[in-house]
């Protein structure tokens, strides 16, 4: 399987403000090595080897994966990042018959579905959209995003065909070798997770939840669903702290993330849903405490912790 992130923030698009490209300049500059400073070529090269941290930007567009397995080709959630997806594909995936595209919702709260209207394939007679969620009326929540008062294109207006399909919840589908599960998750409004299933790999899908009680009886039906999967992506808009003081609204922590995929046996932990007020630096910051906690906490336990960030693309 093939994974790629086109949007790892949550609640809002946050594009990157001047003082955060100031910021990572001054930081550029201080680091840079005295003996290679009137070598441009040398300053090129330094630059490009720099992490996106460090250089680059983890990302300021909403939630959307991109997941190939077998033929083919699921998008989870459909925040802004999903129109950069859909001009790659319409750019990348020429098919005179259509593409033919499965998108799975988790939920309807605008930063999961604000980038449909913008869906290049969308608006391709011959292309095929099919939309799973276990949310009832999801067809009609899109026609109320783009209702003429909110939006200039209706749903009805993007030509490509659509087909609408309610799962049940804790239920499983299969899209010809690609198995695919959901499971509930507490979040305001409700929300799932899910797991991707091909060629003995496996990918869970968990954002925007909130685990209220972490004793073992309350957390066993989160630590089944992700248990041995080779991949996590786990909501860690808040820092511990946070989580606490904003209970009820519907996120999690990184740290929490980390217990869960060690309890569960999970071999990679990528940390999602980046909260919008934190820079790059600080999002960073998180990702180092959590590796030391683990470390701390499990030693012996393998578990590669890692950022979502726009553009990685990891292979399975």
């Amino acid at each position: 399987m093939k994974i790629k992130f086109w949007g790892v923030r949550g609640s809002l698009p946050t594009p990157p403000t001047a003082e955060h490209i100031r910021d990572k300049f001054i930081r550029i500059i201080d680091t840079l090595p005295p003996a290679i400073l009137a070598k441009p070529d040398e300053i090129k090269k330094y630059i490009l080897g720099l992490s996106n941290i460090e250089a680059g930007l983890i990302g300021g567009n909403t939630p959307c994966i991109e997941i190939r397995a077998s033929d083919k080709i699921l998008i989870f959630d459909m925040g802004s990042g999903i129109k950069a997806l859909g001009n790659y594909l319409v750019k990348n995936e020429p098919n005179k018959n259509g593409l033919d595209l499965h998108i799975f919702i988790t939920h309807t709260h605008w930063d999961h579905i604000h980038g449909f209207p913008f869906f290049t394939p969308a608006f391709f007679p011959n292309n095929k959209l099919t939309f799973y969620s276990p949310h009832p009326n999801l067809k009609e929540r899109l026609e109320v995003q783009q209702d003429f008062r909110f939006f200039p294109v209706s749903l009805e207006h993007m030509p490509a065909k659509k087909e609408f399909v309610l799962l049940e919840h804790n239920s499983t589908i299969n899209l010809g070798e690609v198995k695919i599960s959901n499971h509930p998750l507490y979040h305001p409004g409700g929300s799932f997770s899910y797991r991707i299933e091909w060629n003995g790999k496996s990918i869970v899908y968990a954002t925007d939840s909130e685990y209220k009680n972490l004793d073992r009886e309350s957390t066993k039906q989160y630590i089944d669903f992700f248990r041995g999967a080779d991949l996590l992506i786990f909501d860690a808009q808040y820092t511990f702290e946070e989580a606490i003081h904003k209970e009820d609204w519907g996120h999690s922590s990184a740290l929490v993330g980390v217990e869960f995929a060690v309890e569960a046996g999970v071999k990679r932990l990528a940390l999602f849903h980046h909260e919008p007020e934190r820079n790059d630096f600080e999002i960073q910051d998180i990702l180092k405490k959590s590796i030391d906690f683990k470390k701390i906490n499990f030693p012996k336990q393998k578990l590669d912790i890692f950022l979502a960030m726009e553009g990685l693309e990891i292979y399975l």
